[in-house]
């Protein structure tokens, strides 16, 4: 006669909740490492040039307190203070037409240290030229061009960096965003693009600018991503002096971002 052994019921519930409890406790920490992950590894970054890739390591820019001038922080780079300027804007519009055509102004500087020791003075202009087209409770940009110049002070160095960004968005423009510009100390020359594409291959919204590149003797050195979260890059082997420069660039393309996407809201 075979008999099977029955185990206590209430020992036998105990058993099921112990191994209920220990799957969902396996559970929790996997949904937690996914969310963890996801906040770390799951940011938008913008597509680098691979050599830049390899040899740099991203720093994420974060906005520190309220301020009008945002007080990024990055890496050894934060900009300490800031000033806004007046913003001035002028309009005409002819008579019996649709098409509004304004033009306006803005002045803005911060002081920005690297290392801790060493301080750079940026004062930046911005003069935007913009048409609008209104039809009844509709509005629309045409096109607007935007000339930004930023001057780079440091103040253990007598020689001053200029950075022109040209910049062009609205219905008429291909792709409704574009952007090239220059940093420079007279002697040296380093070119500014724009990328336009997340590291996973894909366009943003509107082909909204993500950031840009500095190019230096056709080599990418450096690169700020201005866009939703923002990092910089800068190239392991530039000398300090450059890095400060290119990082207080950086900082002031992330603020210029700011300003041009508060404009639009």
């Amino acid at each position: 006669m075979i008999t099977k052994d029955k185990k206590p019921i209430g020992k036998l519930y105990l058993q099921l909740k112990s191994i209920t409890m220990k799957k969902l406790s396996t559970i929790i920490i996997i949904i937690l490492g996914m969310v963890y992950f996801s906040n770390v590894y799951g940011q938008k970054i913008m597509k680098l040039d691979n050599e830049l890739k390899a040899n740099s390591k991203p720093m994420e820019a974060m906005r520190k307190g309220i301020s009008n001038v945002g007080k990024y922080e990055f890496g050894p780079y934060r900009i300490v203070s800031g000033k806004a300027g007046w913003t001035t804007t002028k309009s005409n519009k002819k008579f019996l037409s649709f098409e509004t055509k304004s033009e306006s102004k803005k002045k803005l500087s911060f002081v920005f240290v690297a290392n801790e020791k060493d301080t750079i003075m940026v004062n930046t202009s911005t003069n935007a030229k913009f048409s609008e087209a209104e039809l009844g409770n509709m509005s629309w940009l045409n096109n607007r061009n935007e000339n930004y110049v930023a001057v780079l002070n440091p103040a253990a160095d007598t020689t001053a960096w200029r950075m022109i960004l040209v910049s062009n968005s609205g219905e008429e423009i291909k792709g409704n965003f574009q952007a090239e510009g220059i940093l420079t100390d007279g002697v040296t020359n380093i070119q500014i693009r724009e990328i336009k594409q997340w590291e996973d291959g894909k366009i943003p919204a509107f082909q909204v600018i993500c950031g840009y590149e500095f190019i230096m003797e056709n080599k990418s050195i450096a690169a700020v991503q201005s866009y939703q979260k923002k990092f910089v890059w800068l190239l392991q082997d530039l000398d300090e002096r450059l890095k400060s420069i290119l990082a207080a660039a950086s900082a002031s393309l992330m603020v210029h971002t700011d300003d041009a996407m508060a404009a639009l809201d």
